[in-house]
């Protein structure tokens, strides 16, 4: 029966207004069925049992629940079930002679009951009209800034106040010293494009990251914004999260929350130990893979227009303390406004697709390309550039992703499996021109490298690369 499925739900729920529904709906079905008196009272008793039952799943918002003005309408619930429950257990327990000279006082009471129970079918929608209510308000004010509409990170102009989210802090100067006891050496982790990162702890003892963004970068007040506006919302699963910036003096930082397991390309570079859960687990680099991907999916298909990563690689990506991959460093993204846009090449080296190199116009096939990068790197355990040109073509084809498999999965079936998602998909995506088409490219997604790893090994020869690589883009748009 479809109750058994919820009672689980129901139980977590009702707990909350002092009562364990799923126990005692479950407790009065079964009596119910076996009643042998009274019956078609029991049967009608625990046909509103099965409704209370599907409605409670629905109060599944702790945060309201707590709430007096919630939980008093409810208040009696747990009395009405339990005396539910022993009413029918007199139908079924007791003789005949007891039920006989009780008759009248039992009709009574399964009225009684019946019509509390009828009241409870109206209260409980209504609060779970209020608590979706509740809900959709709440993610619509953590998703709009609080003072200004998200502004293209296109825009540099400092008339437009820094994006405010909902429960996102604005640190001071000193607050940001303390925590990275003043940028000291011990605590800077790296050094990129656009500025340096550090590990601090604030007040609160949580570890975070400090990015202090280079006073010799490139226009640092779009750095700045671009991270703001474009990072989503704080908690989003596959983008680090952002805690707070500070705007101080001559400074520009953002805070964000710290990944212990450090940047993926060092894992798979030897600068991590090489039992680490990416070197050892072929399905942690999967997933590692998958959320890479459906944070790029978030980018293309959330904003209006989409926005374009423009830096994926693999020192981008951070693994939390589960391995599970986070997204950062978003300051060098721009919205997509056209296709005839042309912007100034940014990227690192073998990332960058080469026809975003050779006409400096930018579209979601750019971070498919660079994306393909990174899954070619994760599955070989080898880096985007290789200057040996034997090296470098031994990996072209699917038939030569097994022998470049990194050396953990030789001997595991890791070449039939690189020849399968993401790996095929991942050669030909990675190939130069794969943004053939990429005008009409789209965003990137594990669809589109299940049906682009299908295609490219039934069309692995030659002549059909070009068809591959523009496969891996239109299969992306419609992923």
């Amino acid at each position: 029966m479809a109750l058994w499925a919820g009672l689980g739900q129901a139980a977590t729920v009702a707990q909350l207004v002092g009562v364990d529904a799923g126990g005692l709906i479950s407790l009065i079905t079964q009596a119910a069925l076996t009643a042998r008196q009274n019956k078609k009272a029991c049967e009608q008793l625990s046909r509103r049992v099965h409704m209370i039952a599907d409605l409670l799943p629905h109060l599944q918002e702790p945060e309201l629940m707590r709430r007096p003005e919630f939980r008093r309408p409810l208040a009696g619930l747990g009395d009405t079930l339990r005396e539910a429950h022993d009413l029918v257990m007199v139908c079924q327990r007791k003789s005949r002679f007891y039920r006989f000279l009780n008759a009248r006082r039992l009709a009574d009471k399964f009225r009684d009951i019946q019509s509390r129970m009828d009241s409870y079918l109206l209260v409980v929608p209504f609060i779970s009209y209020i608590a979706l209510t509740y809900n959709l308000n709440r993610i619509c004010d953590s998703l709009r800034p609080s003072h200004t509409t998200l502004q293209s990170p296109a825009s540099t102009s400092q008339s437009h106040p820094v994006p405010a989210w909902k429960g996102v802090a604005k640190f001071t100067l000193a607050e940001i010293a303390a925590a990275s006891n003043s940028y000291a050496f011990f605590t800077k982790v790296c050094k990129g494009t656009s500025g340096t990162v550090y590990r601090g702890r604030l007040s609160d003892g949580s570890d975070v990251a400090i990015k202090r963004i280079s006073k010799t970068a490139q226009d640092r007040e779009k750095v700045l914004r671009t991270e703001l506006a474009v990072i989503p919302h704080p908690r989003h699963s596959h983008f680090v999260r952002l805690l707070g910036w500070c705007e101080e003096e001559d400074e520009r930082l953002v805070v964000t929350e710290y990944m212990r397991n450090g940047w993926l390309h060092d894992h798979l570079h030897g600068r991590k130990p090489p039992s680490s859960a990416v070197m050892v687990s072929w399905n942690t680099r999967v997933e590692v893979l998958l959320g890479a991907s459906r944070a790029i999916r978030y980018l293309h298909c959330n904003f209006e227009p989409s926005v374009i990563n423009c830096n994926i690689k693999s020192s981008n990506i951070l693994l939390n303390a589960s391995w599970m991959p986070r997204v950062s460093d978003l300051g060098s993204s721009v919205r997509h406004e056209t296709d005839e846009a042309e912007y100034q090449v940014v990227g690192k080296g073998g990332y960058i697709d080469p026809e975003y190199c050779r006409t400096g116009r930018l579209t979601p096939a750019t971070d498919v390309y660079s994306f393909g990068v990174v899954m070619l790197e994760v599955l070989t355990g080898r880096p985007p550039v290789i200057t040996t040109p034997a090296e470098g073509g031994a990996g072209r084809g699917p038939d030569g992703l097994g022998a470049l498999c990194a050396p953990t999965y030789r001997g595991r079936g890791a070449g039939e499996a690189a020849g399968r998602a993401p790996g095929a998909a991942a050669n030909a995506g990675a190939a130069p021109g794969a943004a053939v088409g990429g005008q009409h490219g789209g965003p990137v997604s594990a669809s589109a490298v299940d049906s682009s790893a299908t295609h490219i090994r039934r069309r692995g020869s030659p002549r059909h690369s070009v068809q591959a690589r523009q496969h891996v883009a239109c299969s992306a748009a419609n992923g």
